[in-house]
């Protein structure tokens, strides 16, 4: 079996990657986690995208494609034989590039338009070639990837977190937003009684466990860190709304309605939650979030606790 960095969907009919393909499969636009096939138009491999239905917080490992039997000719595999990221000299064609994990991630704030419409099959060429402009760049030596991954929501983001906070690596990664590089470690900020002022004038992810109620008479859900920030003296727990028009439009909604529904019913209404977005004064007793989109939150069960203390 050979990990592939991407693989073209014959439900959506382009080259993804897989926290795309995880993202599609959600919003119900793909429904086959095998209905998958090698991006090179040098082979046919069957590919399987593993955990594509699976929960990120119920993962041992981020959602990753695995391809089957692929040619010899093949130049889309890595890690056949050997640890990504790592030469070798006698490698076979499947086996020739390898990702570079040094490069940053990109997080784009806005989906492309129409990336969740569902495509007519109707008199589509399903074996038709896949075209090579449409593959992720690669170096001029031809042995490694351009660039880290590419994310459209926080909930990627945050796998990528707690797997680099394990390990003890969080300032050595870095994500790119909006053309800038920040690592890990300073993009994402908890919730500790920092005072707002000192805080930087622009999004951040802040996270934090905070309770999730569901108000039945506005129709929308509050979410209130347990710790505080201070403003003007004085220790304020900030929060947010999540309104039932919010999620309707959300093309992704099953992944968040789940948690926010079984969370808000439960005794102890608690979660870790991480928000794209900064905090603001609200009068002088409250401090809000804003919620731009649902592609800037993840909310995630308290065993995460638990998870966070495992080492790698």
């Amino acid at each position: 079996m050979a990990s592939l960095e991407e693989a073209y969907s014959n439900e959506y009919q382009d080259i993804i990657d897989p926290e795309l393909a995880y993202d599609l499969y959600w919003a119900g636009v793909i429904t086959d986690k095998s209905a998958f096939e090698c991006p090179s138009d040098k082979c046919n491999a069957k590919v399987t995208c593993i955990n594509l239905d699976q929960e990120k917080q119920d993962m041992h490992q981020s959602p990753h494609f695995r391809g089957y039997n692929h040619s010899d000719d093949c130049d889309a595999t890595f890690g056949q034989d050997r640890v990504a990221g790592v030469e070798s000299p006698t490698a076979s064609a499947q086996s020739k590039f390898v990702k570079n994990d040094s490069i940053s991630d990109v997080f784009h704030l806005k989906r492309p338009k129409n990336q969740f419409a569902k495509k007519d099959l109707k008199g589509v060429d399903l074996t038709k070639k896949k075209k090579k402009s449409n593959r992720r760049e690669r170096s001029v030596t031809g042995e490694e990837f351009y660039g880290g991954s590419e994310y459209y929501s926080v909930r990627s983001l945050v796998s990528k977190f707690i797997r680099y906070k394990k390990d003890g690596s969080l300032s050595e990664h870095k994500i790119n937003i909006s053309g800038k590089d920040v690592s890990y470690k300073s993009q994402f900020k908890g919730v500790y009684q920092q005072p707002i002022v000192a805080l930087p004038d622009e999004n951040l992810i802040y996270w934090g466990v905070a309770f999730i109620d569901y108000v039945e008479k506005k129709k929308y859900y509050k979410l209130t860190f347990g710790e505080t920030l201070e403003y003007e003296g004085s220790g304020i727990r900030p929060s947010f709304f999540i309104s039932e028009t919010m999620i309707s439009e959300y093309p992704v909604k099953n992944l968040v309605v789940k948690r926010l529904e079984k969370i808000s019913k439960e005794n102890d209404k608690r979660a870790f939650v991480f928000i794209y977005s900064k905090p603001h004064p609200s009068g002088d007793s409250y401090i809000n979030f804003e919620l731009e989109s649902l592609d800037y939150l993840e909310i995630r069960y308290l065993d995460l606790f638990d998870d966070l203390k495992k080492k790698i």
